[in-house]
């Protein structure tokens, strides 16, 4: 027998506060190999949670509330983003959580930042916005990585190797 959750068909309807915001034009479905920091230190959903639940459904009142990033999850295609990113999160501790997966199209839209924000921003980031349907389990592609530091060690060499 298959296993359920690979049956189950997650329906294409976004959370009712994405009333709140106006989804990108870039915004598309598209596999691409991302990182995801985990604050729960594991592969579920607590650590997959869209900003605006993880910040319990309140908007930062220093943010433009029709942003489309302050609703999406945040993921990164390069290792030494998410590392940065978990170094600035207070409640991440060294050894961090990391974990490493795909955007799955049957989990909600992506589009990578800078596609959206070149205009505003000279920083290059290999930040993607994945915009989740309603009772999406994007944790479902990923695996944690088991040491971080050493899996950074290694990337950083291929790619200088390259």
């Amino acid at each position: 027998m298959k296993d359920a959750n690979a049956l189950k068909r997650i329906e294409k309807i976004f959370p009712d506060y994405f009333q709140r915001f106006k989804l990108p034009d870039g915004a598309r479905e598209e596999f691409i190999k991302v990182y995801r920091a985990c604050r729960s230190g594991k592969c579920d959903k607590n650590s997959f949670l869209p900003s605006f639940e993880e910040n319990g459904c309140v908007i930062n009142p220093f943010v433009d509330p029709t942003d489309p990033g302050q609703y999406s999850l945040s993921t990164f295609e390069k290792p030494k983003d998410v590392k940065r990113f978990a170094g600035v999160i207070s409640d991440m501790k060294v050894p961090y959580k990391i974990a490493v997966g795909e955007t799955n199209p049957r989990h909600g839209l992506v589009q990578r930042t800078r596609e959206r924000t070149k205009k505003r921003t000279k920083k290059r980031t290999s930040h993607v916005d994945w915009w989740l349907y309603k009772d999406a389990s994007p944790y479902e592609e990923f695996e944690m990585i088991v040491d971080f530091e050493e899996y950074f060690q290694n990337y950083m060499k291929e790619r200088d190797e390259k």
